[in-house]
Parts: C-alpha cells; sequence; structure tokens
C-alpha cells in the first residue's frame, strides 16, 4: 500500500513541476503584456510575475511537508498529508487555469494579437443543450409543448 502512495507521489510531482513551469511563464506574460498606453507598469509583490513565484515558493515546501506526512506512521497525520498534498494541487491547477483566462481575456481585449488563443481549442463550440451525435441522445427540447401552434 505504501509504495502505491510513493507512486502517487512521484506522479503528482511530476505533475506538479510541469504545472508549476506553465503558472510561471504565464505570469511572465501577464506581466510583459501592454496596458492601454502605459508603457510602463509599476512593479510590486503583488505583480502577476512577483506573485507567482511567491506562490510557487510557498508551494514547493507545502508539497514537501505533505509527502513527509504520508510516510508517517499515525493516520491522523497520514490523511492530513493527503489532504494537504490534494488541496495544494487543486490549487496550483487552479491557479493554472485562472491565469490562462486572465491571459485570454488580456488578449482579447488587444485586437491586433496575431498569436492564437490558448484556450480557443478547449472552449470553441461547446453547447450545453445541442444533441451529442457520438453518444446517440438527444439534447432536450426545452419549452416545445407550451409554444406548439
Amino acid at each position: 500500500m505504501e509504495e502505491l502512495f510513493i507512486f502517487g507521489l512521484a506522479i503528482g510531482g511530476v505533475m506538479s513541476l510541469m504545472m508549476t513551469a506553465v503558472l510561471l511563464r504565464l505570469g511572465d506574460m501577464i506581466d510583459r503584456f501592454p496596458m492601454s498606453g502605459d508603457e510602463s507598469r509599476e512593479k510590486s509583490l503583488w505583480s502577476p510575475r512577483e506573485f507567482t513565484r511567491i506562490s510557487v515558493l510557498f508551494y514547493w515546501p507545502l508539497f514537501a511537508i505533505g509527502g513527509y506526512m504520508l510516510s508517517q506512521p499515525v493516520k491522523m497525520v497520514f490523511i492530513g498529508g493527503i489532504a494537504l498534498l490534494f488541496g495544494i494541487i487543486l490549487f496550483l491547477l487552479t491557479a493554472v487555469i485562472f491565469s490562462i483566462a486572465v491571459y485570454n481575456l488580456m488578449r482579447s481585449k488587444n485586437s491586433g494579437s496575431p498569436t492564437p488563443s490558448p484556450m480557443a481549442g478547449l472552449v470553441q463550440g461547446i453547447h450545453p443543450f445541442r444533441k451529442a451525435p457520438f453518444l446517440k441522445i438527444k439534447a432536450p427540447r426545452y419549452g416545445i409543448s407550451a409554444n406548439r401552434k
């Protein structure tokens, strides 16, 4: 059973390494993005680049603490380690999705951007009430009986 948790920790570590690289890159891209008419922007701890770096600096020690908690024999500490790792991995995933959405929104405001959107292939053409031909089911037709003539 312990080997399963070590394997899961290794998979989570590899995924986290990739997501932190993406998050740091998105923080740089958002920070360098030209604002409306501003030549220079004020840099502080709350600017996107520095804030993502601080978030990543807090992430990895918490990941190490959660991994250490998984190796402890006390059940409460073990469960706390699982909860900590699950929570911080969800935090990182949420941060990456939010950064992609912010960058996409900033790019859509700037109509002259030649680079393609990173989210375009994920969300284009999704409609919750459209018929799904690959599932061979029909979407519900709301309001048909009331509008019949």
